[in-house]
């Protein structure tokens, strides 16, 4: 009776908890879906209006720091995350005594009726930036990143926490809409300034590591339970494609084969793709700085390697099926992926076919201006557009930041964007000697409580200057 319900639970929480399994590809640390895993976009604001930062040239790839004839980028981690609505990922559980348990009670109702995830990182490894003569400056770099964006109907998790006996007679859509995928990026960029113009561009090199995306052309699937012998209904049009993540189903019981080595990705595998950096900044005056960037421009990966489409069409019923609801899921500690998952191929009978695919990175536009009032005083504004056929969203941004000492800096920031019109932001930055360290973010009541927090937006790493 239970066999069903447990692997529709696990087609819940396989595409939004593989999202942690397959973050580690940075070599780093990851997040689980709520809270961190999670609606806007990448924008780094604060980044943004930090030019002085080496890190910025990630952004803006005519930012090069002024008096400078060598940069050593050294390791610096990234994280842009959201879930819409006031969902964390504490959210998800609930304490008793040294356990963490699986509580979607505390969930489904702050759900909307349709919910949005968002969650990207970067994890720079090394960059580096020399000036040349005749104006020019080199820079290249490598960092491995992670994409994803994801929906899903608020009718899942109440199908999953309450059971079927609340929705007899009703047909309930549980398909979630997901695409992500992690990369290694390696660039080789070229830039050139006078006092007063300054011009970069920048080739990025994109090798996929895995990748996971749902056919937004085939997105059905639903659950009907009819109320005379709870008969259970489940038609589906639903596909995905998949590459590194899910690797193969079969017809003899064997189902899904999960990876979890793909944090072993190839520096050059043959999944590829190229994208595009352009920036300028332009000088007006003595006090003010005007600068635009595009990043990403043609971004785009095609799958090749391991590349499978994985499909399911039917109307497929089962009788006196009676979802238990909590039963289950509540006092779990943990939805076993590797013992369930390989029986959802019985139930939505999915086929499988290698079939190359593709992603497309989302194009990112900056537009900002600063305004230096005194030696430690400076203030400015910031414009973002991120444009992609899942998601678009728009920023903007004002700024100060105060230099109260040569080693030392400091910097706020109060941002709007599509979620909210309340974000405060900050910048430390530390330079002591050669020495460049900075913690930025957008949302700073966030950064340090990130689990119980909807929204988590910050950058990190440190240089060294010469």
């Amino acid at each position: 009776m239970n066999r069903i319900y447990i692997n529709i639970v696990c087609l819940y929480f396989f595409f939004f908890f593989s999202f942690s399994q397959h973050a580690p590809s940075s070599g780093c640390f990851s997040f689980s879906f709520f809270g961190v895993n999670g609606l806007s976009a990448q924008r780094e604001l604060m980044l943004y209006q930090s030019a002085d930062l080496w890190s910025a040239n990630a952004v803006n790839p005519a930012f090069f720091p002024k008096d400078k004839k060598i940069v050593l980028g050294l390791p610096g981690f990234g994280v842009d995350a959201a879930h819409s609505g006031d969902v964390g990922y504490n959210d998800l559980f609930r304490r008793e005594g040294d356990r963490r348990l699986i509580d979607l009670g505390r969930l489904v109702d702050r759900l909307e009726p349709e919910n949005r995830v968002h969650y990207e990182h970067r994890f720079e490894t090394v960059s580096l930036g020399i000036r040349l003569p005749a104006g020019l400056f080199l820079q290249a770099g490598h960092s491995v990143r992670l994409q994803t964006a994801a929906t899903y109907p608020k009718n899942l998790a109440q199908l999953l926490w309450n059971g079927n006996g609340p929705y007899v007679g009703q047909t309930l859509d549980i398909a979630p809409n997901v695409e992500v995928f992690d990369f290694n990026e390696l660039s080789l960029g070229l830039g050139w300034g006078t006092e007063r113009l300054r011009l970069g561009g920048r080739l990025k090199y994109l090798s996929g590591i895995s990748a996971l995306r749902t056919d937004e052309t085939r997105q059905q699937a639903t659950v009907f339970t009819d109320s005379d012998i709870y008969q259970l209904t489940l038609e589906t049009d639903y596909a995905f494609h998949s590459a590194s993540i899910i690797s193969g189903i079969d017809t003899a019981g064997l189902g899904f084969d999960l990876r979890t080595e793909v944090a072993k990705g190839k520096l050059f595998s043959q999944n590829r793709g190229l994208a595009f950096d352009l920036g300028a900044s332009v000088q007006l005056g003595e006090r003010l700085t005007l600068s635009a960037g595009a990043l990403d421009l043609g971004g785009r990966i095609n799958w090749s390697s391991n590349a499978q489409y994985f499909a399911s069409k039917g109307a497929y019923q089962y009788d006196g099926v009676r979802f238990p609801g909590t039963d289950i899921i509540n006092a779990a500690d943990s939805i076993r992926f590797d013992a369930q998952l390989d029986t959802l191929n019985d139930i939505f009978r999915f086929e499988k076919t290698a079939q190359t695919f593709e992603t497309e990175l989302p194009l990112r536009l900056y537009a900002g201006g600063t305004f230096r009032l005194s030696d430690k005083w400076t203030f400015g504004a910031v414009f973002f557009h991120q444009n992609s056929a899942r998601r678009s969203t728009t920023s903007f941004g004002l700024n100060a930041l105060w230099r109260p000492l040569d080693w030392l800096s400091l910097g706020g920031m109060y941002s709007v964007n599509d979620r909210s019109a309340a974000n405060l932001g900050f910048r430390v930055g530390l330079h002591p000697g050669p020495l460049q360290l900075y913690l930025v973010s957008d949302n700073m009541l966030n950064v340090f409580t990130p689990y119980s927090a909807p929204v988590v937006n910050f950058r990190a790493g440190a240089a060294l200057l010469f």
